[in-house]
């Protein structure tokens, strides 16, 4: 089920950074009585929203390691996307449009598997990670554009078999939102933006792309395997 606080025709700073939108997304959970048990957070902006949102709920708190696959010739722009262990969700209306071979496929998911891999040792080092068997779990970043990302990292949670998976994040098109409600069981959305040009940084008065050590340093707020407070 899709739960929708705002439809919006256009983009507009509704946050003044990534923690108010975390904050206003936990209490848009609670207001609709969201099933959280663990958060998983795509990197690097959904670690800021999704801190955030542990905090406020006091659940315990991860990282999806998930990147998207960059177009060899275009790399700002993405093809799909990959995580850690390998499920892949492609844009095969891209790959076909670019005349993407197999072999260009395979070289570049390679490519960022082991970059994911590089993430992981500088990520996950000395930390517990969260088990999502049989938990109601939480997917967040800092907003949505194509869904392809997020499409990757609901494989991903599938495998290790949870009660149920929901998507939270604080903006996205209403189209990617329509494409992604068959895959998850509830999706939460502060501001679905109805047609026209989207950026997600549109939705933010601050932005930055996160920093390796700015995400180290919202990962140890709070242990993977353990209950945060509020920090």
């Amino acid at each position: 089920m899709v739960h929708l606080k705002e439809v919006v025709d256009a983009p507009y700073p509704a946050f003044d950074d990534r923690r108010e939108a975390g904050s206003a997304l936990a209490d848009f959970l609670m207001e609709k009585d969201a099933s959280v048990d663990v958060i998983f957070a795509v990197p690097s902006g959904g670690v800021a929203v999704a801190r955030a949102v542990a905090d406020r709920l006091g659940v315990p708190f991860d990282m999806m390691l998930v990147r998207k696959l960059p177009l060899p010739m275009e790399p700002e722009a993405g093809f799909g996307a990959v995580t850690l262990h390998g499920e892949v969700e492609l844009n095969h209306a891209l790959v076909r449009a670019w005349g993407l071979s197999d072999q260009d496929i395979r070289q570049v998911i390679a490519r960022v598997m082991g970059e994911l891999r590089g993430r992981e040792q500088k990520f996950q080092a000395g930390r517990d990670r969260a088990d999502a068997a049989g938990k109601g779990i939480l997917l967040v970043d800092d907003g949505l554009a194509s869904g392809f990302t997020m499409r990757a990292a609901v494989k991903e949670i599938q495998r290790r078999e949870p009660l149920c998976i929901s998507v939270g994040i604080p903006d996205a098109p209403l189209a990617t939102i329509t494409s992604l409600e068959p895959i998850v069981d509830d999706l939460y959305c502060l501001a679905a933006q109805r047609g026209g040009g989207f950026a997600v940084a549109s939705f933010y008065k601050r932005w930055h792309d996160l920093t390796d050590d700015e995400v180290l340093a919202l990962l140890r707020t709070g242990p993977a395997g353990s209950r945060s407070g509020s920090g």
